[in-house]
C-alpha cells in the first residue's frame, strides 16, 4: 500500500541504506546482467557456443573455398607472360573468316584449340 509524503504525493517505493553513517546520498547498487543473443541468432543459440562457432567457420570456409575454387582453372590464361602470338592467331582467324577461306580458318582454329588444351605449349 502506498504511503503519503509531506507534499501530498503518494510514494510507492522507499529505498534506504540500513545503518548509514558516512555518505547516505549515494546508493550502492549491484546489477546482475545475463548476456542474451539477439533474436536473429536464436536458432543458433540453442546449440550453444560450439554450434555458433561451427556455423561461422563453415560459412566463412564456404566463401573462401568458392573464391579460390575457380582460380586454378583461369590462372594459366590470366597469368601468361606474353599473349602477342595468341592475339595474332586470333586476329588471323578473324581475317581468314572475313575473306572466306574456310580450310585455312579451320587449320588456324585447330592450332588455337591445341594451345588452350596444352598450357605447357602456350607458355
Amino acid at each position: 500500500e502506498a504511503s503519503v509524503n509531506t507534499t501530498g504525493a503518494s510514494e510507492w517505493w522507499d529505498i534506504s541504506i540500513a545503518d548509514c553513517r558516512k555518505s547516505c546520498s549515494v546508493l550502492p547498487m549491484v546489477i546482475f546482467n545475463d548476456k542474451v543473443s539477439p533474436p536473429s541468432l536464436g536458432f543458433l543459440a540453442g546449440y550453444g557456443i560450439m554450434g555458433l562457432y561451427v556455423s561461422v567457420v563453415l560459412v566463412i570456409g564456404k566463401f573462401v573455398r568458392g573464391f579460390f575454387s575457380e582460380i586454378s582453372h583461369s590462372i594459366m590464361f590470366e597469368e601468361l607472360p606474353c599473349v602477342d602470338r595468341i592475339l595474332k592467331l586470333c586476329m588471323d582467324i578473324f581475317l581468314v573468316r572475313e575473306t572466306g577461306e574456310l580450310e585455312l580458318e579451320e587449320e588456324l582454329y585447330s592450332k588455337l584449340i591445341f594451345l588452350y588444351r596444352s598450357p605447357e605449349t602456350m607458355i
